[in-house]
């Protein structure tokens, strides 16, 4: 039995996700909140091994949240509900480690098309976007525990040789984990890696 956390903060598709996969057999809805503040704390309760996050949610910041429970419970498939057709926003999710991205453009059979694929560890992303291939280029891996020191020390507004000195590593160590990260998350530049940075660390 799949237990799933549904975070979605419009009521009506909240109660009507809820009312689709209830009739899905092997699969057991545990919780839905409208607010990201609570999804940790949900998934710890219930036990849950899969989460339908709303990228948008009120109260978190839905790719830094994404990271944060993949680092801490890999287990936990993550399947992103959103109305954003942003391709970077695509490869930020499977960046952060999103198991798969679904549009709510999308009717209810994808959906179910959906959870299955991500429950069988392959990753999904919705048709009208394209090949999964595309998002997934150079962006197979989740960003790493020293690349999360880093964005917090980015956040706080240290320097690269202020960050060099706090982790003990070399400027151009810190320069190529930055590279490494703009590459990750699909951005261009320091001023874009310091805004994803900072609101990584208010959630």
């Amino acid at each position: 039995m799949t237990k799933i956390v549904i975070a979605e903060d419009h009521t009506l598709i909240r109660e009507g996700l809820r009312s689709l996969l209830v009739q899905v057999p092997d699969i057991d809805v545990v919780a839905d909140t409208g607010n990201g503040a609570l999804v940790e704390q949900l998934l710890l309760q219930t036990q849950a091994d899969f989460l339908l996050l709303d990228l948008d949610i009120p109260g978190c910041h839905g790719i830094a949240l994404t990271a944060r429970i993949k680092q801490q419970h890999p287990h936990i498939k993550i399947l992103i509900l959103t109305g954003s057709t942003d391709h970077v926003s695509v490869r930020q999710a499977f960046a952060a480690g999103a198991d798969g991205y679904l549009l709510k453009l999308e009717d209810s059979s994808e959906l179910l098309e959906a959870i299955p694929t991500v429950l069988s560890n392959k990753r999904y992303v919705s048709k009208l976007l394209g090949s999964i291939d595309h998002f997934l280029q150079d962006t197979d891996q989740a960003v790493t525990p020293r690349e999360q020191q880093i964005l917090k020390l980015i956040a706080s507004g240290k320097s690269t040789q202020e960050i060099a000195d706090a982790l003990a590593l070399s400027v151009f160590t810190v320069r190529k984990h930055k590279q490494n990260l703009m590459a990750k998350l699909s951005l261009h530049t320091a001023v874009e890696l310091a805004r994803y940075a900072l609101n990584q660390s208010n959630t």
